[in-house]
């Protein structure tokens, strides 16, 4: 057998990884741009076609790479979700620390927040089975991710033994995401005293008493 034999092999995979590579990269360029697209126009304004026009895709290329505009969405939501959890972190966060971490990256992107707000109401609409699916299952996560938290804060003294973590970690949430529409409203809510308020109610009575008297 001599070296020539397994070249075409080499070619032909190379032919396949390069078209493969390149629908990666503009799939990348879509949800990197369509946050800039849905700023500018809001939930009903941002259809795909819209955002075609506005980044240079064709609308068969967003169908072929997206389907809809609501898969879309979601897989912009998804990345974002991503590059947060690749961040680096103080490995003694807090839950306080993990949704002020969140909200501060979602502000640093303009219409994250707004995006994020509008899909979940999307969800609760009939037919959106979907987006249902996916925020069911983000919530149910992002729950888990805070019950660790606070049974961390239990084991070193700073949450209160009495209370179901499971509830906590919903309350939490609610906070987060209620803070978070009225920031997104008029800017006035502080989200990360309203937390750390959350997190003083949460507290052992004998650290509440403490802080009280000093």
């Amino acid at each position: 057998m001599t070296d020539r034999e397994p070249r075409p092999a080499r070619r032909e995979g190379s032919s396949k990884r390069g078209p493969y590579s390149k629908g990666l990269a503009r799939r990348q360029q879509i949800i990197d741009e369509v946050l800039a697209v849905y700023d500018r126009l809001g939930f009903e304004g941002t259809s795909l076609r819209a955002i075609g026009e506005a980044i240079g895709v064709t609308h068969p290329v967003l169908k072929h790479h997206f389907g809809t505009r609501e898969q879309l969405f979601i897989e912009v939501l998804r990345e974002h979700d991503r590059r947060f959890l690749d961040a680096p972190s103080e490995d003694d966060d807090t839950f306080v620390d993990l949704i002020q971490r969140s909200a501060e990256h979602s502000m640093r992107v303009p219409g994250l927040m707004a995006l994020l707000n509008s899909m979940v109401a999307h969800a609760l609409e009939a037919g959106n089975d979907h987006s249902r699916a996916h925020f069911s299952e983000r919530y149910a996560n992002l729950r888990a991710t805070i019950v660790t938290l606070l049974e961390e804060g239990r084991a070193a003294g700073s949450v209160r033994s009495d209370i179901p973590l499971d509830e906590a970690a919903s309350l939490v949430l609610a906070a987060a995401d209620g803070l978070s529409t009225q920031w997104l409203l008029d800017g006035s809510a502080d989200l990360q005293s309203g937390l750390l308020l959350l997190q003083r109610l949460l507290e052992p009575p004998s650290r509440q008493v403490g802080r009280t008297g000093a």
